[in-house]
C-alpha cells in the first residue's frame, strides 16, 4: 500500500496512546525502589546516610511489582512504537517519519546522554535509562526504508498479508524470545553505552516492534482482542504464566535471572517469561482500546508528560530514594514517596525547563509545541481567519 493510500487518518488510537505513556510512567515505579535490587548504588549515595551493607531485601509485595512491571512494560512499548511508526508513515510519509524520529529520538538521545553522561563525570557514552531511543531510533529508520521500499502492493494484498503475518509473529513470540534469552546469556540484555548492543535484547525488540507495526497493519484485530470473552481468557493466562515464571526467579528480575537449575529449569523459566510477557501485552492493549474511546483531558496531559517526565526523572528517583532510605523509612513509605516526589519533580522540571521553551521543539516535536516562532504564529492566525 503506498503511503497516505487507504489509511484511515481520522481515527485516533487513545487507548494505545495512553498505555504507551503509562509504560514510559512505570519507569518511575520501577526505577523507585532501584537500591533495593541494586543495593551496590547506595554506596555513591553515602552523604544522604546510606551502603550497600544497610540495604535490606526486597519485600515479597515489591518483588512481585518489580517484576510484573518488568515483564511487560517494554515489550508493550515497543510494540506500540511499531504501531503507531506505520501508522505515521501511511498517513503521512517516510520522509515525515524518519525527520520526526530524528529531530524527537536523534537530538533527544544525544542531547539527554550527553547530560547523563556529563554527571558521572566519565564521558564514556552511556545511555542510562533512555537506552531505548537508542533502540528505536534504529527501528525507526531501518523500518523507514524497508517499508519506502515495498509500499507498492495494492490495499487487498496488504491486508490480506498483515493478517498472515501477525498470526505468524504471535505464533513465534515466544521461541523467539526463549532464542532471544538464550543469546544473551540466559536473558535479553539492554545497552549500557553506544556500542554496547546486546544481540538478544536488540533482536527482541526490534520482533515486538515489527510485532507492532503488524498490528497497525491488521488493526481490526484490535477489536477482537477487545471483546470480554477475549479478554478473560487472555487474562488468565497471564496470571497463571506469571506466577509460574515468578516462581523460576532467581533473584529480583524476572527477565535477568541467572538460572541457578538444571537446562529444563532455564528454558521453563524463560518460556513462561516469554508468555506471561505476550499475555500481559496484549490483555492491556485490549483493555485499553476497549476503555479509552476518547481524548479527554487528563488522557492528553498523561500522554504529553509522559516522554519528557520520563527523561529527567532518574536523577530526581535517585536523589529521593536515597534521602528517604537514609531517613529509616519503611519500603512501602520509600516506593510510594519516590514514585509521587519523583512525578511532581520532574512535572515541574517539564513546565519550567522544557514546554515552554525551545527544547520543546526536540522533545515535543515543532507541531505539537506551546512555543512558536513568531511567523508561524502568524501564518496560523491567518490560516484560521482565512477558514473562518
Amino acid at each position: 500500500m503506498n503511503a497516505g493510500q487507504g489509511v484511515d487518518s481520522a481515527i485516533r488510537y487513545h487507548g494505545l496512546d495512553l498505555l504507551r505513556s503509562l509504560a514510559m510512567l512505570m519507569g518511575i515505579v520501577f526505577h523507585a525502589p532501584q537500591f533495593y535490587y541494586i543495593p551496590e548504588m547506595a554506596d555513591g549515595f553515602r552523604d544522604f546516610g546510606i551502603s550497600t551493607d544497610m540495604i535490606p531485601e526486597m519485600e515479597l509485595w515489591l518483588q512481585i511489582l518489580v517484576q510484573w512491571s518488568h515483564g511487560w512494560r517494554m515489550t508493550v512499548f515497543f510494540i506500540i512504537s511499531g504501531f503507531f511508526a506505520l501508522m505515521v508513515f501511511r498517513r503521512k510519509g517516510a520522509a515525515h517519519l524518519v525527520r520526526d524520529r530524528i529531530l524527537r529520538l536523534g537530538l533527544t538521545l544525544i542531547l539527554f546522554a550527553s547530560l547523563y553522561d556529563m554527571l558521572d563525570g566519565k564521558f564514556d557514552g552511556i545511555l542510562m535509562h533512555i537506552w531505548f531511543i537508542y533502540y528505536l531510533l534504529i527501528f525507526s529508520l531501518i523500518a523507514s526504508l524497508f517499508w519506502k521500499m515495498t509500499s507498492s502492493s495494492s490495499p487487498e494484498d496488504a491486508a490480506s498479508g498483515s493478517h498472515k503475518m501477525l498470526i505468524g509473529l504471535l505464533i513465534a513470540f515466544i521461541p523467539v524470545r526463549m532464542v532471544c534469552d538464550l543469546l544473551d546469556g540466559g536473558t535479553i540484555g539492554i545497552s549500557v553505552w553506544y556500542g554496547d548492543i546486546k544481540p538478544g535484547g536488540f533482536l527482541y525488540f526490534a520482533f515486538c516492534f515489527l510485532t507492532g507495526a503488524a498490528l497497525f497493519a491488521g488493526r481490526h484485530v484490535l477489536d477482537k482482542l477487545a471483546r470480554k470473552p477475549v479478554m478473560l481468557a487472555i487474562g488468565a493466562v497471564a496470571l497463571v504464566s506469571f506466577a509460574i515464571a515468578f516462581t523460576y526467579v532467581d533473584g529480583v528480575f524476572g527477565h535477568q535471572r541467572t538460572p541457578s537449575g538444571s537446562v529444563a529449569d532455564a528454558v521453563i523459566g524463560s518460556a513462561f517469561a516469554a508468555i506471561s510477557a505476550l499475555s500481559w501485552s496484549l490483555l492491556l492493549l485490549a483493555v485499553t482500546h476497549a476503555l479509552v474511546t476518547r481524548g479527554t483531558a487528563l488522557v492528553r496531559w498523561l500522554v504529553e508528560l509522559s516522554y519528557p517526565v520520563y527523561l529527567v526523572h532518574f536523577l530526581p528517583v535517585m536523589l529521593v530514594g536515597a534521602v528517604l532510605i537514609g531517613k529509616g523509612y519503611s519500603q512501602p513509605i520509600v516506593v510510594v514517596g519516590t514514585v509521587i516526589l519523583t512525578f511532581m519533580i520532574s512535572v515541574v522540571t517539564y513546565y519550567v525547563l522544557i514546554k515552554f521553551t525551545p527544547l520543546s521543539w526536540i522533545v515535543n516535536g515543532y507541531d505539537k509545541s506551546w512555543l512558536k516562532l513568531p511567523s508561524a504564529r502568524k501564518s496560523a492566525r491567518e490560516s484560521a481567519r482565512k477558514s473562518g
